[in-house]
């Protein structure tokens, strides 16, 4: 008889219930430590039950579940263990459908072990470790970058209190010889008392440029001019300090995207990069946070995880005419897209046709690029699916053939990569069952 096993991890201990096949009363029921000395523990209980078939099923609950379940799956080639990662609002409704309201360890632990029993959700098979690197790399990436974003955001809501003519002379408040400027003259008082050659001799950037005989004298003047507010000597060492932290921030970035590109090349190459606009760090992006494209059946379901779709609010005969983009998907792989739209406007023959045909229309600037990522979604899904690189003519080469494919009938393929074939997930496609779809649940180490 086959034993079913819930899971619910914590920071310090986690709680175990088993359950046999119409039988509610717990075969065991106790917690665990989150330590070696609890997994051995563990361990010795499953092995109590050995003579039959055990499926376990663990909630992926913050970075608590790692641990434990790496050790069981270490455990499965001694045991007969089936383990499945189960996203944790799956068990909250399946809770609800229950009426169960109990929030303990324990009643949670059944919660997971009762579903484990109706649903027999699929083993999720250890994903690669490498590749699970890679995206907190990315991850890690994201957050320099939101670092860099609000720190020249703070520069320039100082510089347009006391030196609001500063912008107009460089393009970017962030550009290097901007920066180089402000962490020796952190003001307009300072700026203003200097010669003109004694400025245009600056010298900034790796390799040494100069500041220039032009750009110094539009500097000087607008320093000796300002219409800027007086300010003390505090102001001048927040002004040092944001380039200070700026400079390094953006060095930072750099030295990532050079590790990240690296990284992508020699664990999973794919054909991401041969679309015009997506770059080598959004590819790398994209394909960690996809992770397996044999996840979405459909490019549709790919683009609701990105959430690039309008949030439509309807009731009765109100219409909103203007919904915004909706806030739900994965957040990282939609910046990743919106900035690859961004660029793939301008350089991209397809995403500019379409973006161009929306405009035409009269649809709004961002409608016309909500519109164009979703396009973006449905190239990236047919190149991840066919192993093939981008072709800009695709659609006119098969324009008329009414023998082409469907979207639902595509031939998919495992998402490739430097990595073992046990390690690319391909069973975790949405699959039907009696015209129900079944339950999706996370790889490990990704999120739904």
């Amino acid at each position: 008889m086959s034993t079913y096993v819930g899971i619910d991890v914590g920071s310090e201990e986690h709680a175990v219930y088993g359950i046999e096949k119409g039988e509610d009363d717990p075969v065991y029921k106790t917690t665990v430590t989150n330590d070696k000395g609890g997994f051995e523990k563990l361990e010795e209980l499953l092995r109590e039950h050995s003579s039959s078939s055990i499926h376990l099923g663990l909630e992926a609950t913050g970075n608590y579940w790692k641990p434990v379940f790496n050790r069981l799956m270490e455990l499965k080639e001694k045991l007969d263990i089936t383990l499945s990662l189960i996203n944790p609002n799956e068990i909250h409704q399946f809770k609800r459908m229950e009426l169960s309201r109990a929030k303990t360890d324990s009643a949670d632990a059944k919660a997971i072990a009762r579903y484990v029993l109706r649903f027999k959700p699929e083993s999720t098979p250890r994903t690669n470790e490498r590749l699970r690197s890679l995206r907190r790399l990315c991850r890690y990436r994201s957050s320099r970058v939101e670092e860099k974003t609000r720190l020249i955001q703070q520069l320039d809501h100082v510089l347009v209190g006391v030196f609001p003519e500063y912008s107009d002379c460089f393009g970017k408040l962030s550009a290097v010889s901007s920066l180089a400027i402000l962490t020796k003259y952190p003001g307009p008082e300072e700026i203003a008392k200097l010669d003109v050659d004694q400025l245009a001799n600056l010298r900034y950037g790796k390799i040494n440029h100069k500041l220039g005989e032009q750009k110094a004298k539009k500097l000087i003047e607008g320093a000796s001019s300002t219409v800027g507010e007086g300010y003390g000597p505090e102001v001048k060492v927040t002004i040092r300090h944001l380039a200070e932290q700026l400079s390094s921030v953006k060095r930072e970035v750099e030295d990532l995207d050079e590790r990240i590109e690296k990284s992508f090349r020699e664990i999973a190459p794919n054909k991401l990069g041969s679309v015009d606009g997506i770059g080598p760090v959004n590819a790398a992006v994209m394909t960690t946070e996809i992770w397996d494209i044999n996840r979405f059946a459909t490019a549709t379901k790919l683009n609701g995880y990105v959430g690039a779709y309008p949030e439509l609010s309807e009731s009765g005969n109100y219409e909103d005419p203007h919904p915004d983009m909706t806030k739900k998907g994965n957040p990282r792989l939609k910046r990743a897209v919106f900035t690859s739209t961004l660029s793939a406007v301008n350089c991209n023959p397809v995403i500019k046709g379409h973006y161009e045909k929306q405009r035409a229309k009269g649809k709004d600037r961002m409608v016309a690029i909500g519109s164009c990522m979703r396009k973006l979604v449905h190239i990236i899904y047919g190149i991840l699916t066919s192993e093939e690189e981008f072709d800009p003519n695709y659609e006119e080469k098969t324009k008329g053939d009414n023998e082409s494919p469907k979207e639902e009938k595509r031939t998919r393929k495992p998402q490739t990569g430097s990595y073992p074939e046990d390690e690319r997930s391909s069973e975790l496609s949405p699959k039907s069952n009696n015209g129900k779809v079944a339950p999706n649940y996370q790889l490990a180490g990704g999120e739904t």
